[in-house]
């Protein structure tokens, strides 16, 4: 029987056998790299900060939204009394150099065919007044009835004064305002209004 001893390597063989293998190792790593492995996107760093203001600007318009609900709100909630008072801080006002602005003022307090009737009026108007201004003095003796067709009145004495160009005096009126009012798409307007003389005063 034949005994054979298995061959050894030398030094040298295993040298080149060693170097063939990491070349091969080197080529395969390459052509993992070119052609096969796809290197992921790098991630935008400043991409969470878009991403907050986003979520900033949705909150804010949202926040915007919200509030120009609760004015919508607010303003339908708004009882005859408090619409009949603002109209009366600014209806009897006037200005010699604006005679509209004091219905202007109160256009979204009055039913839409009222407010033209009394802005033609007043652009009718040919009488030049004695005075430059009328402001506002007091309100007083507020009061209601109920009305018909679901209307109500509203009552109250106002206390005006006419000045002249620089500001001075020249009476006092006291008139009272009686409006007719009723909710038209859920708010106070005013669809008449009357007015009485109830004293004058003039200053020397």
């Amino acid at each position: 029987m034949m005994n054979t001893e298995k061959r050894k390597f030398t030094p040298k063989e295993k040298s080149v056998i060693a170097c063939g293998l990491i070349f091969i190792l080197c080529v395969g790593v390459y052509v993992y790299k070119t052609y096969i492995y796809t290197a992921p996107e790098p991630v935008n760093s400043n991409e969470p900060l878009i991403v907050e203001k986003k979520n900033n600007s949705s909150q804010t318009t949202k926040e915007a939204e919200e509030e120009e609900a609760l004015r919508a709100e607010d303003e339908q909630e708004d009882t005859a009394e408090l619409v009949f008072a603002r109209f009366l801080e600014s209806y009897p006002t006037f200005d010699a150099n604006k005679p509209t602005e004091h219905i202007e003022k109160v256009k979204n307090m009055l039913e839409p065919g009222f407010y033209q009737t009394l802005l033609t009026e007043q652009q009718n108007m040919t009488t030049v007044p004695q005075y430059q201004t009328t402001v506002v003095e007091s309100i007083e003796n507020m009061s209601d009835k109920p009305a018909e067709n679901d209307a109500v009145y509203w009552k109250a004495d106002v206390t005006t004064v006419n000045k002249d160009k620089d500001g001075k005096p020249l009476s006092k009126i006291q008139t009272q305002y009686v409006a007719t009012m009723k909710q038209v798409e859920g708010k106070w307007q005013i669809i008449d209004l009357m007015q009485q003389g109830k004293g004058a005063k003039l200053y020397e």
